[in-house]
Order: C-alpha cells, then sequence, then structure tokens
C-alpha cells in the first residue's frame, strides 16, 4: 500500500464518518421535536387553545384541561422542572399553584363579563374596551411573566410542567443537548481532518510530480 493509497482512504473514513455524525445530528433533533410533539398534544396544546380564546368561558375551560392533563400525566407536587438545581420556583408545587392563580383571574373576568354586560348604564363602547383589556391581561399572563402582543414559544406559563414532564418520562430528550453539543464538535473535529488530508494528500502529488523526470517532459 503506497503512502497516497493511505491518506485516500483515511480521508474516505473521515468523510464516512462525518456524513454518519451528520445523520446522528439530524436524527437526534427529529427525536427531540416528537417528543415535544407528543408534550404540546397531551399538555401544551391546552395552554395554547387558552391564548387563543376570544371568550374567557373559552379560556377557562382549556386552562382546567390543562391543569387535568397534568395530573393525569402523573405529575404531581414532588416533581420539579429541573434535574439538580431544584427551587420552589421551579417545583410542580408551584406550577399548579401558578395555574390555579389563572384560572381565578378568568373566573374573576367571567364574573364581571357577566355582571356587566347586563348593566345598561355602562357605555356599549367603553365597556368593549374595558373587556378587551381584560382579555389582553390574561393572554399575557399566561404567556408568563415577560409574554407581549405576540405568543413566543418558550415564555408559556406552563414552562415547569414542561421541564418536569420531560424529566419524568424523557430523561434522554431533556439532556439531549448535550449530546447534539457533543456530536458537532467532532464534526468540526472532522472537518479540520478532510482540510488537512487535502492539503497532505496535495502535497504527496507534487511530491511524486517532482519525482518523477518524466514530467519534465
Amino acid at each position: 500500500m503506497t503512502e497516497k493509497t493511505s491518506i485516500w482512504e483515511k480521508k474516505s473514513f473521515v468523510i464516512s464518518a462525518l456524513i454518519i455524525s451528520i445523520l446522528l445530528v439530524v436524527g437526534l433533533i427529529t427525536y427531540s421535536c416528537i417528543i415535544s410533539y407528543v408534550y404540546e398534544r397531551e399538555i401544551g396544546s391546552y395552554m395554547s387553545n387558552s391564548i387563543d380564546m376570544v371568550a374567557p368561558e373559552g379560556m377557562l375551560a382549556q386552562l382546567q384541561l390543562a391543569k387535568q392533563a397534568m395530573i393525569d400525566s402523573g405529575l404531581t407536587e414532588d416533581d420539579y422542572g429541573a434535574l439538580i438545581f431544584k427551587k420552589p420556583d421551579n417545583s410542580m408545587k408551584f406550577q399548579y399553584q401558578h395555574i390555579d392563580g389563572i384560572i381565578e383571574r378568568v373566573e374573576s373576568v367571567v364574573e364581571w363579563k357577566e355582571k356587566t354586560y347586563g348593566n345598561e348604564s355602562t357605555g356599549t363602547e367603553t365597556l368593549g374596551d374595558v373587556y378587551e383589556q381584560k382579555m389582553t391581561n390574561l393572554r399575557r399572563y399566561i404567556k408568563g411573566a415577560d409574554g407581549g402582543d405576540t405568543y413566543v414559544v418558550g415564555t408559556r406559563s406552563d414552562w415547569i410542567a414542561k421541564d418536569a414532564w420531560m424529566i419524568k418520562n424523557h430523561l434522554f430528550t431533556y439532556l439531549i443537548a448535550i449530546p447534539i453539543v457533543l456530536i458537532f464538535l467532532f464534526i468540526l473535529f472532522l472537518i479540520v481532518l478532510i482540510v488537512y488530508n487535502n492539503i497532505e494528500f496535495k502535497w504527496y502529488e507534487k511530491k511524486e510530480e517532482v519525482a518523477d523526470p518524466a514530467s519534465y517532459y
């Protein structure tokens, strides 16, 4: 086996390893997306639906379904949305208290709506403005402390439940960023090897040309 052939075989091996690594990253990301979809289907979608509701009654129903879905999934007050740094503000006990707080706010808007809409002394236009503001405030509260008029994934008020659900049911997915980062670093290493291999391969080609007298004729 010549030195040039050996370099070519090393290059082929590195390229194969690079392709496998890329496919592995794609597979891990796809798997993570599937697991996230399962959470959204079982729990999270109720929270998203509550944000989209135009009436407080519908919002209330979706929030109650979200809380019940958390309970049905096996999440208890002893669970946490963190694997190591467990604190009161990332516990499921706090999550349930937070959901109950949102539900109480929505119930108060439902009660206000039932009482106020039957009061003819209140102007329709003024009433409509107050009602819309109350609904906007509820949506912001469901989205989280930093929620604005635009919904951003990750700011929803069920973030503790999502992390706790991942840890309890799909720990690998919760930690999936670690192998993905390691594989990315390995991919960068392989790319460096490929570049080095190409330089080495070209160097040996030039060396062979210099060594071959026929190359001068």
